[in-house]
């Protein structure tokens, strides 16, 4: 019981004193104030109980709406809570989507890749055994300008030999048939002269195929 519940109940007992002192017949008879402590008494513990029960409600109100707020607080705490779990479920979900859809993107461009590079490396292959084949081809034609090569050499050591000779031995040689062109060359020969001839010249062999100023030949 708070302080000013017992100050209202002392006023009221108060004011309920006075009212009957005032109305009260002289002398008072004994009776009489027994009667009125006792009214006054039972009021006091009425209102006194009164109030108690008011408190006590209060209390009760108090712990009701204290344990509701704790309630309340609780169940706020477990709903955030799963909604926390719930997001984080989520954002797993999301991630794990999300790496499938990459991982499947990369897998599919690493098959691109790897069926370019596979073409790649098959025109590589073609044009490799096609430079290989211009390779023999060059090889054949230099081991042909080799033999050429060797057999104008031989020509022209037999040359200097016969013009090494000496005078008597001059008497009987026949002197080379020479030419200043192709064109003064075919009026004589016009399909041209071959590597033994007198008159062939390595320079009239452009395309070194062994024949002076043929057909194939630049003019």
């Amino acid at each position: 019981m708070t302080v000013m519940t017992w100050i209202i109940a002392a006023c009221v007992a108060a004011t309920l004193s006075v009212i009957f002192i005032w109305l009260a017949e002289e002398p008072v008879e004994r009776i009489k104030l027994q009667v009125f402590a006792t009214v006054l008494c039972l009021l006091l513990i009425g209102l006194s109980t009164y109030t108690f029960e008011l408190e006590r409600e209060s209390r009760d109100a108090s712990n009701a709406r204290v344990m509701t707020e704790t309630d309340y607080a609780e169940r706020l705490l477990a709903l955030e809570e799963e909604h926390a779990d719930d997001l984080a479920w989520q954002a797993i979900q999301i991630e794990r989507d999300v790496t499938e859809k990459l991982e499947a993107r990369y897998a599919a461009r690493e098959d691109t890749m790897k069926d370019n590079l596979f073409l790649k490396v098959i025109d590589l292959e073609d044009v490799i055994k096609a430079q290989r084949g211009e390779i023999y081809a060059l090889e054949d034609r230099l081991r042909e300008a080799e033999a050429m090569n060797e057999a104008l050499t031989l020509a022209l050591a037999d040359a200097e030999r016969l013009m090494d000779t000496t005078p008597d031995e001059t008497e009987d040689i026949v002197f080379f048939e020479t030419y200043g062109s192709c064109e003064d060359l075919n009026a004589i020969y016009p399909e041209g002269v071959p590597l033994e001839h007198d008159a062939y010249l390595l320079t009239f062999d452009t395309n070194l195929d062994g024949i002076a100023c043929g057909q194939n030949d630049t003019r």
